[in-house]
């Protein structure tokens, strides 16, 4: 009999199903403290958790019999998922519960900013009757930009055309061949900011997509252009958004997410006429929750029952020696994808990883899992994890090609990862594991050997006297101190690269500046931690 605890407050209906299913005996209270579910867990096999509860290490050293943990949302903040893989145990979430509600809400703003239905409400509130001050506009026949066309976004997609609006879209990520089935026309970003005369943004925030509107694009907008954020603060770059509106550039904003939440009393958009703003309600209907709980339920039967761990955030369980030798690689290759796809520069198409000496005597998919994760998690957020992120790179037409050799020339154990972009451009590195740490050994076909940790700045620059003292200088003038410094030159006068570990981020304009050093080539800053 499998114990399934249910820590937070739970649908009903979903309590019942579960405790109707062969094989389940469920533990539920409508919600345990902390105290008590440190004293509960002991018992469960699965534990089923919303926001309230945290699994940390603490109360998974208490769960000695626990197979699996189901996330009933999205986030998984709450989750030590290292330590449940270490532990064995499957982590899970509920991801496709909230689509529909999250599009629903971008559709109610959508048609809020349109017939300014908010402030109308506000003004009759108020006792006043200002017909002629609120007039609006028709949607049908409006051009509608959606950036981001994954579950969300088609979905507004499909909503919108019922509303015969004119529907173009963008996403930075997929490819528009595998889009050809939402039947609009796919277009780079310079094209939906000049045509859209309303944009809705659903993607994760990631560098690609922060400040994707700001004052420096304003000039491409159609004038009166009206913007809607059901997805993530900072995508349009709120500060940049009042002279917008103030401009008339930006006809009104509804904003639904915000860099911070909750919102600061001093929110520079708050009482601005045209701004509507609700509280993170995009996926907050009794709909979506009872979705989401019915999504966990059936996988925690699934699981229970047949063993199938659906939207599984963490690889298969390894047996403990295999654990303990793989650790150092899928830990360090979630960095090292990270690292290389920055330091590319641009759209990641292929991912060659080849594997040397004892590491290819192992099962080594978490592994490739891991770089190829890493290698997403710019432009795909929290929705890429361990196990979809080789789904994702084939949905995205990034070619994966894994190959093992038993002889490794120079270390027992090393993996190297060739990186090329879809301008041409190519990245490669080798990494090995030293004293169960991960370590990078090989750069740009260099000698170069740091740890995949922390802050780093890449530099290329021209092999010249006085370089690196130079770097020294301007890093020390801005107050900023180096951890580590590794350099390799690839022949005397000419190209050389440095990897410097520096304590604190440089700000946009310190990075440009340390660019502009005499002899300096290229400087990338990359942000591991």
């Amino acid at each position: 009999m499998h114990k399934i605890l249910i820590s937070d407050k739970f649908d009903p209906e979903g309590v019942a199903r579960l405790k109707e299913a062969a094989g389940m005996e469920v533990i539920y209270k409508g919600g345990h403290n902390r105290e008590e579910l440190l004293e509960s867990i002991s018992q469960a096999h699965g534990l089923i958790i919303r926001s309230s509860s945290r699994v940390d290490a603490e109360l998974l050293s208490r769960a000695t019999h626990l197979k699996a943990v189901l996330r009933a949302g999205v986030g998984v903040d709450n989750i030590d998922i290292p330590e449940c893989s270490r532990r064995g145990i499957i982590v899970m979430n509920a991801p496709g519960g909230n689509s529909v509600s999250t599009a629903e809400h971008a559709i109610s703003l959508l048609m809020a900013l349109a017939r300014n239905i908010p402030q109308a409400h506000s003004s009759m509130k108020a006792g006043k009757w200002e017909k002629s001050k609120f007039s609006g506009i028709e949607l049908t026949g409006k051009t509608l930009g959606v950036v981001g066309l994954g579950r969300i976004g088609k979905e507004v997609v499909k909503r919108a055309r019922a509303l015969k609006m004119n529907v173009i879209g963008f996403d930075p990520f997929i490819p528009a061949a595998n889009l050809s089935s939402l039947e609009i026309d796919i277009v780079e970003k310079e094209q939906l900011l000049r045509e859209s005369d309303f944009i809705t943004v659903h993607t994760p925030l990631t560098d690609a997509t922060k400040d994707f509107i700001n004052k420096n694009n304003f000039s491409l907008l159609k004038k009166g252009v009206r913007l809607v954020n059901c997805a993530r603060g900072g995508i349009y770059n709120e500060n940049d958004l009042l002279p917008g509106l103030e401009s008339g550039v930006i006809g009104g904003v509804a904003l639904d997410v915000f860099s911070t939440e909750p919102v600061p009393a001093d929110f520079p958009l708050r009482d601005h006429q045209a701004v509507i703003m609700t509280p993170h309600l995009g996926a907050s209907t009794t709909d979506a929750e009872f979705a989401v709980a019915m999504e966990t339920v059936d996988e925690t039967i699934e699981f229970f029952q047949r063993g199938i761990a659906r939207n599984s955030l963490n690889f298969p369980t390894l047996d403990p020696e295999s654990l303990d030798f793989l650790k150092p690689f899928y830990d360090g290759g979630t960095r090292i994808g990270k690292l290389m796809s920055l330091a590319l520069r641009g759209e990641v198409k292929e991912i060659q990883i080849i594997y040397y000496g004892e590491v290819a005597e192992y099962m080594t998919d978490p592994v490739s899992a891991a770089i190829i994760q890493g290698a997403l998690e710019i432009s795909c957020g929290d929705e890429v994890n361990f196990v979809n992120a080789p789904f994702l790179a084939r949905e995205r037409s990034i070619q994966i090609t894994e190959e093992k050799d038993a002889e490794s020339v120079d270390f027992s154990r090393a993996v190297r990862v060739r990186m090329t972009s879809s301008q041409g451009q190519l990245i490669q590195l080798t990494f090995t594991s030293i004293q169960k740490e991960p370590r990078v050994i090989s750069l740009f076909g260099l000698p170069l050997e740091f740890k995949p940790e922390g802050i780093l700045l890449l530099v290329e620059n021209q092999d010249v006297p006085g370089v690196v003292g130079s770097i020294g200088s301007y890093l020390g003038r801005v107050q900023v101190n180096i951890a580590s410094i590794e350099l390799a030159r690839e022949s005397a006068g000419k190209k050389a690269h440095c990897v410097i570990a520096i304590d604190e981020l440089l700000t946009a304009d310190q990075l440009a500046d340390f660019g502009k050093i005499d002899h300096i080539l290229r400087v990338e800053q990359i942000d591991l931690r």
